[in-house]
């Protein structure tokens, strides 16, 4: 009698803990949608004020100096451009298809593919080894062998993390190819970039050139177009980031089983709010790796101009160092970011707060988190490679094989071709890839904050994430627990 009653009461608590579950997925947590946040707002309102003067610069400088050059003697070369239009246009719709066949590929192979990856390394490794020792380099060999031993053991006491960044990147791929909407996104964001560099480059152009018929100093022109590459820096990295934390909007919604519908797409309200209520966090935080990527184009110059001058070589190799250790910054402050802005995707909060968040995460969960995005990449990279190859194999073929008219009057066709279709195919595979690379993260993110809500919306993706979850040593709260918190 008294099991009875115990497996009634268990079964009455676990009808208590799914409609609490079903509770959190019917009525997921609200996103903060206030855009004062402070300072962050401050720092969008001021790089809004930069873009404006930026584009205004290259209008009334920039169009100007255009105007007064003559072009007439490059028709026959604009016509072979106009030609070739469609051979690029129809080569990077080869490579957008490539990109989704490949986001099939990964999220049913992704785990063959990081193993095949390291395969690949430490077969490198090993017969660069051999040769070495045949042409008696045996202290090269013994280096490059004991590499590849050591790339064999990691490869081996990390096949569990390879086992979960498998599984959050099945789940990315899914969340990309759920919204077709957000590679839309990702796409003309991409384009708005490329125009950007335009208006900057022509801004410049044209200052420097009014500034030199003006006879003004070299340091003001100096300063002045600083102030152009930290601009054209950090509205690089804004892009960026909205792209980030609108991929972390989106895998919210599909985290909690929100479908698109004709009314309010999920991509784009998550691109709303990262445009509006977000948009100050996103320059706050773009601007620090701006203002280092400044910082590494300056160096890089004096460390140029210091080869000039007598014992400028020893200038030179201390200013390299100093670019070395930027670079080095750059890349870690970009790589937290991307967390941070994860986190203003997700809940809206400010960028100091979600660097708050970041630091928690890392504090339980670091190794995890730079395990997954070790392995993710490698497989990206890969991918990326791959595509940028077929794509410019394809703009060949077409070159070879297509209507006559599509490359009349281009010299070096086959030549000019390839490079651009491949670099095409690069550019494409890495808008494609870097919402994967958003999605993915977020992944992590929520499941660390809610895995639950995923068994009720998702449940077979549930079953995959939690399975290595545990065997890369993290445990799965009980729902009871994630209801106190």
């Amino acid at each position: 009698m008294a099991d009875v009653e115990e497996e009634e009461g268990e079964k009455v608590l676990t009808e208590i803990e799914r409609a609490s579950s079903m509770s959190a997925v019917q009525h997921p947590p609200e996103t903060n949608r206030s855009i004062l946040k402070l300072p962050d707002l401050a720092f969008g309102i001021a790089w809004i004020i930069a873009v404006a003067a930026m584009v205004g610069i290259a209008i009334d400088y920039g169009w100007d100096e255009i105007g007064t050059s003559n072009y007439d003697s490059a028709h026959k070369k604009k016509m072979a451009v106009k030609h070739l239009i469609r051979i690029f246009i129809v080569a990077f719709l080869f490579a957008l298809a490539v990109a989704q066949v490949l986001m099939h590929v990964m999220m049913r192979f992704g785990g063959l593919m990081i193993h095949a990856s390291l395969f690949m390394i430490e077969g490198l490794l090993l017969a660069t080894a051999i040769l070495c020792g045949q042409y008696s380099r045996w202290y090269l060999g013994f280096f490059f062998a004991v590499c590849c031993f050591m790339t064999l053991c990691f490869h081996f006491f990390a096949r569990h993390r390879i086992a979960f960044a498998a599984a959050t990147l099945h789940v990315g791929c899914e969340i990309v190819l759920s919204y077709h909407v957000l590679q839309v996104i990702g796409f003309v964001f991409a384009i708005t970039a490329v125009g950007f560099f335009f208006i900057f480059a022509l801004a410049i152009y044209g200052f420097y050139n009014y500034k030199t018929h003006k006879d003004a100093s070299s340091k003001e022109i100096a300063i002045a177009i600083v102030c152009f590459i930290l601009i054209f820096f950090w509205t690089q990295q804004v892009f960026k980031y909205i792209i980030i934390a609108t991929t972390a909007g989106t895998s919210q919604s599909w985290w909690y089983g929100r479908l698109p519908s004709l009314v309010v797409h999920p991509a784009v309200d998550a691109l709303a709010r990262s445009c509006t209520y977000n948009l100050g966090s996103i320059c706050f935080g773009a601007l620090f790796v701006a203002i280092v990527e400044t910082l590494v184009v300056v160096v890089a110059y004096v460390r140029k101009k210091a080869k000039d001058y007598p014992g400028g070589c020893c200038v030179s190799c201390l200013l390299g160092c100093v670019q070395c250790c930027l670079g080095c910054c750059e890349a870690i402050l970009d790589y937290i970011n991307k967390y941070a802005f994860v986190y203003v995707g997700i809940h809206g909060y400010s960028f100091l707060y979600a660097g708050k968040q970041v630091v928690e995460l890392f504090s339980t969960h670091g190794l995890t988190a730079i395990g997954n995005d070790y392995f993710t990449d490698v497989v990206l990279f890969m991918n990326s490679v791959m595509i940028g190859l077929v794509t410019a194999m394809f703009g060949v073929f077409l070159v070879q094989f297509g209507p006559d008219d599509w490359h009349e009057g281009a010299s070096d066709v086959e030549i000019v071709v390839g490079i651009f279709c491949g670099i095409g195919g690069l550019a494409v595979s890495s808008v494609v890839f870097a919402l994967v690379d958003g999605a993915n993260k977020s992944v992590l993110v929520l499941f660390a904050e809610n895995p639950h809500i995923l068994e009720h919306t998702h449940s077979a993706d549930y079953g995959r994430l939690s399975k290595v979850w545990t065997l890369i040593g993290n445990e799965i709260p009980e729902e009871e627990d994630e209801e106190k918190k």
